[in-house]
């Protein structure tokens, strides 16, 4: 007894150490079970989305200050456009009153006989008075000319020094403005990047969940026309009575009727009536189950079990029967529920 129970123990100890020893190699799992690819992507998914969101408050902060020098931008063009258009206006008055103090200085040359004073003491003994009346006044008018002259120079030479101040400041306002455009353009980037990235792994973990609900309502779908089937082939070699659903007979409306009030499922007693009592489909699009019907104006419907066949009351001389599917003008099949 004694030597059996070292043996037990012995086997059990060598047991331990194995699963041990196999665990370290990583053979046996020590932990639960690996997460589902499922599972997975929906972490990729959200760890995508956190990334996505931690970035949009920086492209948004990048927009608004690309915004912003871009204004800058504008508003230091509009100011030196403006004082573009003055400085050429102070320049055209330099112009202009160079121009006047020439003519007035051909003009005072001309009274004066060439010296700027009266010529010859003939004309100032019978017009001395007049004379240098005329001359007063256009040393007066020169002299407000160079005043005015000095002043245009002055503002001139301001304007200049300013057009010089602004167009450095045009200079920063371009580098900035396309510093921030180029660190906006990245960030946008990179958002849309990482929004592109969330999206896809939302979108497939969206069609897995869309799998999941088909298969979900295929098999549903499968156990209500098992059911619905499987009621209908129950009924094969019963008679055919006209207005009749069951339990003995039945017409072709009857036995349909019948077969998917196993589902709850409640329908018209009338082939044409069932044709609009539920989805249409398609003819690749059958299962078993479906209601498929015949002749135009449809009076006939039968349900499709599966291998182009369909079971149906077909009429007092068949009773309920299994036919092909195209035995009959087939019109078109609808998916009760």
């Amino acid at each position: 007894m004694l030597d059996g129970w070292k043996d037990h123990h012995a086997r059990a100890t060598a047991c331990v150490a194995l699963t041990l020893g196999l665990t370290g190699l990583g053979l046996v799992s020590a932990g639960p079970a690996a997460a589902s690819p499922e599972s997975d992507l929906q972490q990729a998914a959200e760890a995508a989305q956190a990334k996505a969101d931690s970035l949009a408050p920086q492209a948004e902060t990048t927009a608004r200050q690309h915004d912003r020098a871009t204004r800058t931008l504008t508003s230091v063009r509009t100011r030196l456009d403006r004082l573009d258009a003055r400085l050429d206006r102070e320049r055209t008055l330099v112009e202009t009153l160079r121009s006047q103090m020439a003519a007035e200085v051909v003009a005072t040359h001309d009274t004066s006989g060439g010296t700027g004073a009266p010529a010859a003491e003939p004309r100032l003994s019978t017009g001395s008075e007049t004379l240098l009346t005329n001359v007063t006044v256009v040393t007066e008018d020169t002299d407000g000319a160079s005043q005015r002259l000095a002043e245009a120079g002055e503002a001139v030479q301001q304007l200049g020094e300013r057009r010089v101040d602004l167009r450095q400041g045009l200079s920063r306002a371009r580098d900035a403005e396309q510093r921030l455009q180029q660190r906006a353009s990245r960030s946008s980037a990179a958002l849309d990047r990482a929004q592109g990235r969330a999206a896809g792994l939302q979108a497939r973990l969206d069609e897995i969940a869309a799998e999941k609900q088909a298969e979900k309502e295929a098999a549903q779908a499968r156990q209500a026309s098992g059911s619905v089937v499987d009621y209908a082939m129950a009924q094969v070699g019963k008679s055919y009575v006209w207005g009749a659903a069951g339990p003995s007979s039945f017409d072709c409306s009857g036995l349909t009727m019948a077969a998917w009030a196993q589902r709850g499922v409640s329908l018209p007693h009338s082939s044409s009536a069932q044709y609009s009592s539920g989805q249409r489909i398609s003819e690749s699009e059958l299962q078993p189950g479906d209601l498929v019907f015949y002749y135009s104006p449809i009076s006939h419907v039968g349900i499709y079990v599966g291998n182009g066949q369909i079971v149906n009351a077909l009429n007092p001389s068949s009773g309920v029967q299994v036919s092909g599917l195209h035995d009959m003008p087939y019109v078109g099949a609808v998916r009760p529920g």
